[in-house]
């Protein structure tokens, strides 16, 4: 058998000699003997190469022929990778082996991508002598600790066991032991392989590339830096998503032959180290979403060898305008996405001239995009979006031919976008300008220079029917038309776009009945016409549903009438999302919905007509996440096969005429994070199971007919932000463990990213309506940050725990309606980041707690209908509120009333407790002494103004002292 490297030389051999066979008969004619000549240097070359194949051919020692055998024992190949290690051959011939030419011995094992699994034997391997060249990556040899007996192997120069499954807490420190080493990469696939410690690097003096990307070194401390210092030849070092912490060690200066540093996904506490800029070598740095900060320093600009910035996705600044001031003489990928890069683009960017990747986005940048971009002729990716850029797109940007990107979405930026924009892009690929004040306006017969893969021209104030050059783009596979002013119906040649896969129309004017096209395309993923004006019925004739719907399909807020069809049950066999909310559908919702719908997540009917009960068959939609019916006229208990749903994360029936009690199997649906049952005629207890569901963010109650007792197994839910029992029949007192709830203690616990935002299945954002101010709100964009607790218009008696001063994550809280006794705790002032506080018809007593004044983000306060006494707090932004919030207290005082307080008003009543009382006395003392203290200066004052007045005081001082003598 011959190796297929053999083969291959072969046929070059072949294709060699039938392509020069007219220059030897040519030679052969002219007789002379410096043709004889040419015909001897033409047969030695044919010779030469034949030999350089057949070579292989020598026999391997039979040592060497039954290690390697021994080896594929321990191994499985289920694709036959090895069927050519056989002895009836050379080894040499075999598949992933390589030998020395003149001794036969075997060099070189080349097993990656070869799917083998099994056991290692690497003891056979040494008698392997030779052996310089070892690649076993990317293999299944799951779970397998790396063998220790690799160390034996002292001539190989390549290891290589990347993304092979290797396990284990400790790399085999025998593997530094191979100190002729060159390149070693221990790269794992899923951070399945960890080591505490890599002081066995310190011997591989001749290592040049050391690539352990995704091996855990988190107990390695600051020593990692220390022996990886050691190796004087590095050039290459790659430790990505390694767990790293703590500052980036400063003896990483010593590597003077480093080009490439990737330290990417780790979670290093450092500043960007500026002695970087010392490192005279480097040609790639790379440390992305590193947990990095501080300043980029401008000297890293003068690095002759730079040729490529990876940065995003951590916490640098730096001013744009100076840092591209610097040389930059080798810059062709500049990268820091996602900080806090700020200034303006500066003209001199137009010197980058071999920059080819320029990725900016979500940073702080203004100003405007300057023309010297299109200088730039290298360029083929421009990512500015998410800025404050304003002004207009420069036209020079139609002159950079190679670009393929272009992504300037969320800025400020505005004027017309014509045909002159893009003249010169023929090879652009993906464009998204949407989300600006931009107005693109091109022609009607317009024929783009491109053909486009994404085209992102959302709030574009494009009007009228949908842009016909759009019809060009055969390759196009995501259309975002949305927030536009589109008029008249879908045309039908979209639906030829057979490449499209993600439509993207919502809040247009678009009319018509829904094209039937839509279940027809097999190719469409996506399609979403949200808020248009889109009427008629959802269809019922059979050949319209052949190809089913997309997988995702919005059709929400438009005119749809009639019931849900039946038909409608067998198109949902691919679907993920379905929202037919908002429209004007009614009847029943079809049994047969989840017969076929396994892979359908999220599913709402909202805001519809729809009538019946609640269906149990929606137990049969094993995929789902979202289950949305609020809104409609359904009736009936709760079926309790809704525990069934294992990976339901979001359940809305509220505003329904739903009656019986929470069903207990709802318990099961661990992933459970929104339960909103509001708006019904649910009755009995507020669940004490309901501390199983560990995952709970909102639980919203209101407006049933709950009675009993709030149980303190609510205190458990450590990830709940909004809990609201309000309008219900509620009685006995706030429970203590209200104070536990771990999130609300947190003032800092959901500010930051929007990663964690409430996002469900592929395509659903929740949306909740809350009670807060007094009026009802939809919260939907800053819902993954708001926290809640209203508990209003119940029958709960008892004072207001003081622990609740704990929840400084409180955002809004009610507790109006109630029966609530005894003081107002100044502990809830130090709710630092309350917006709202409602204890209204209460019945409490007392002062108004001065440290209410502190509140500094307090817009909303109502404390109306109680029995509060006392002068009202009046500094800071206090004095902000009307006299309404106080409004229903007759025994207080002071601005923003109109009742003065008197020293009578002043004094607090015999049933205040001891502390109460001296606060108010000590508050009394100090008020008459700073009166007394204004009142003496005032008077002191006056008299060195006036002499009259002095000489008028003296006088009734010595009658006053006559009269005591």
């Amino acid at each position: 058998m011959i190796s297929p490297r053999t083969e291959t030389t072969i046929t070059h051999t072949i294709r060699f000699l039938q392509q020069e066979r007219w220059i030897l008969t040519g030679i052969m004619q002219m007789g002379t003997l410096s043709c004889y000549i040419q015909i001897l240097n033409c047969c030695i070359l044919v010779l030469c190469i034949l030999s350089s194949v057949f070579g292989e051919v020598r026999g391997c020692l039979k040592q060497e022929v039954q290690s390697l055998l021994d080896f594929k024992g321990g191994l499985h190949d289920p694709a036959g990778s090895l069927a050519s290690w056989n002895a009836s051959f050379s080894c040499c011939l075999w598949n992933g082996i390589s030998c020395d030419r003149l001794a036969g011995r075997v060099v070189g094992m080349d097993l990656h991508e070869m799917k083998l699994s099994g056991v290692l034997r690497p003891a056979v391997l040494f008698k392997l002598r030779a052996l310089k060249y070892l690649d076993i990556s990317s293999n299944n040899f799951t779970g397998l600790n790396i063998p220790a007996e690799l160390g034996l192997l002292k001539n190989l120069r390549y290891l290589n066991l990347s993304t092979a499954g290797f396990a284990g807490s400790n790399i085999p420190w025998q593997l530094g032991n191979l100190s002729s080493l060159e390149i070693l990469d221990l790269s794992s696939s899923a951070s399945m392989l960890a080591s505490p410690s890599l002081s066995w690097l310190t011997n591989l003096t001749a290592l040049k590339h050391l690539s352990v990307d995704r091996v855990d070194l988190s107990a390695t401390s600051s020593s990692w830096g220390q022996s990886v210092s050691h190796i004087s030849h590095l050039r290459n070092l790659t430790m990505s998503n390694c767990g790293l912490t703590g500052s980036i060690p400063p003896s990483l200066q010593k590597l003077r032959s480093l080009e490439i540093l990737h330290l990417d996904r780790n979670t290093f506490q450092s500043e960007f180290p500026s002695w970087f800029a010392n490192m005279t070598s480097l040609v790639s740095l790379q440390m992305t979403d590193a947990n990095l900060s501080g300043s980029l320093p401008f000297e890293l600009s003068q690095l002759p060898r730079l040729s490529r910035i990876s940065l995003g996705y951590n916490k640098l600044s730096a001013n744009v305008s100076q840092i591209f001031q610097g040389q930059w003489k080798s810059l062709t990928y500049f990268q820091m996405p996602n900080n806090s890069l700020d200034g303006p683009i500066p003209a001199s960017i137009g010197n980058l001239s071999s920059l080819s990747f320029l990725q900016l986005h979500s940073n702080n940048m203004r100003g405007t995009i300057p023309e010297s971009l299109g200088l730039l002729h290298s360029l083929t990716v421009l990512d500015l979006g998410y800025n404050q850029l304003t002004g207009r797109i420069p036209l020079s940007l139609g002159l950079l031919s190679k670009l393929t990107y272009i992504c300037l979405t969320k800025n400020a930026l505005s004027g017309p976008i014509s045909e002159s924009h893009f003249r010169g892009l023929n090879n652009l690929k993906y464009l998204d300008i949407s989300d600006n004040r931009l107005i693109f306006n091109v022609t009607p017969n317009w024929t783009p220079p491109f053909q486009l893969d994404v085209l992102r021209l959302s709030q574009c104030k494009i009007e009228g029917p949908l842009p016909v050059f759009v019809k060009s783009q055969r390759s196009m596979k995501t259309l975002d038309l949305s927030n536009n002013t589109l008029m008249g119906q879908i045309p039908p040649w979209l639906w030829n776009l057979t490449k499209l896969e993600n439509i993207i129309l919502s809040h247009n004017k678009l009319e018509g009945p829904i094209p039937s096209q839509l279940y027809m395309c097999t190719f469409l993923k996506q399609v979403e016409l949200r808020d248009n004006q889109l009427h008629g019925n959802l269809p019922t004739h059979p050949r319209s549903y052949a190809a089913g719907f997309p997988w995702a399909l919005d059709l929400s807020i438009n005119n749809i009438t009639g019931p849900i069809p039946s038909e409608i049950c067998t198109m949902l066999h691919t679907s993920r999302f379905l929202s037919l909310a908002s429209n004007k559908l009614k009847g029943q919702i079809p049994p047969c919905i989840c017969e076929q719908s396994v892979y359908l997540e999220a599913l709402d009917l909202s805001d519809n007509k729809l009538y019946g009960k609640l269906l149990p068959n929606f137990s049969n939609c094993s995929s789902l996440k979202v289950l949305n019916v609020a809104s409609n006229n359904l009736e009936g208990e709760i079926p309790v096969e809704l525990g069934k749903l294992k990976k339901l994360q979001v359940l809305h029936i509220n505003n329904n005429r739903l009656s019986g009690n929470v069903p207990s199997t709802l318990r099961d649906c661990k992933m459970l994070e929104v339960l909103d049952l509001s708006r019904n005629s649910i009755s009995g207890k507020v669940p004490h199971w309901i501390a199983d569901l560990s995952k709970l963010r909102i639980l919203v109650l209101r407006s049933n007919n709950l009675e009993g007792e709030i149980p303190f197994q609510i205190g458990y839910l450590q990830k709940l932000q909004i809990l609201d029992l309000a309008k219900n029949q509620l009685s006995g007192s706030i429970p203590q463990c209200l104070s536990n709830l771990a999130t609300l203690r947190n003032s800092t616990a959901l500010t930051g990213s929007r990663s964690d935002e409430f996002r469900y299945g592929i395509y659903y954002k929740e949306e909740i309506n809350l009670v807060v101010k007094g009026r009802e709100w939809a919260y939907k964009y800053i819902l993954y940050i708001f926290t809640s607790l209203d508990l209003s218009a119940n029958n709960l008696s008892g004072d207001i725990p003081k622990g609740m001063g704990y929840l400084k994550g409180l955002h809004s809280l009610n507790l109006s309606h109630n029966q609530l006794t005894g003081f107002i705790p100044q502990e809830l002032g130090e709710i630092i980041n309350l917006e709202a506080l409602d204890l209204s018809c209460n019945r409490l007593s007392g002062r108004i707690p001065e440290t209410f004044v502190d509140l500094n983000f307090l817009g909303c306060l109502n404390l109306s209908s109680n029995n509060l006494s006392g002068r009202i707090p009046y500094a800071w932004h206090f004095t902000t509120f009307s006299a309404y919030s106080f409004w229903g207290n007759p025994d207080l005082c002071g601005p923003p009333v109109l009742r003065n307080c008197s020293y009578h008003t002043e004094e607090e009543g015999e049933d205040e407790d001891s502390e109460h009382s001296e606060d108010w006395w000590d508050s009394w003392i100090g008020g008459m002494g700073s009166g007394c203290v204004i009142v003496w200066g005032s008077v002191i004052g006056a008299m060195a103004l006036s002499r009259r007045l002095r000489t008028r005081y003296w006088q009734i001082v010595d009658s006053i002292v006559k009269l005591l003598l």
